[in-house]
């Protein structure tokens, strides 16, 4: 009986071992092929980019010129209303801090690729647009 038992098991878990393999294969062979994902623009969500390909960050003045940019993507993402300057609701300096929680180590990480490729000629750290996303409310 405990031999019946173990060929029965074996056959199982050959079948199984057999349709693993197929499978496996068969996702490798999907894998090969690119995947594209299309995405339309969230509408929950605002964004801005801000370019610094014309800055040398590496200047204390370019440095400066990247902060007054991403103040303007700040206040443009969070609304900021020019009339009621000074009275702005609590929203739009929650969403402020947020922004700016988002943006300062981006502006640190632009501004040390700048200094090595000042320093080094070369860096390992990609160079992207400052990317500000809030949550449209």
């Amino acid at each position: 009986m405990l031999s019946r038992f173990a060929r029965s098991s074996a056959a199982v878990l050959s079948g199984v071992t057999a349709s693993l393999l197929v499978a496996s294969a068969a996702f490798a062979a999907v894998q090969d092929k690119p995947v594209v994902v299309y995405a339309g623009p969230n509408e929950n969500v605002r964004t801005e980019h801000v370019s610094y390909a014309d800055l040398d960050l590496s200047q204390h003045k370019d440095a400066k010129k990247l902060n007054l940019r991403v103040a303007g993507a700040v206040k443009r993402v969070c609304l900021f209303e020019n009339s009621r300057t000074g009275l702005q609701d609590h929203g739009y300096y929650n969403c402020a801090d947020d922004a700016w929680g988002q943006a300062r180590p981006q502006i640190a990480q632009a501004v040390d690729r700048a200094k090595q490729l000042a320093m080094n000629g070369k860096t390992e750290i990609a160079e992207v647009a400052i990317s500000i996303n809030v949550s449209a409310q």
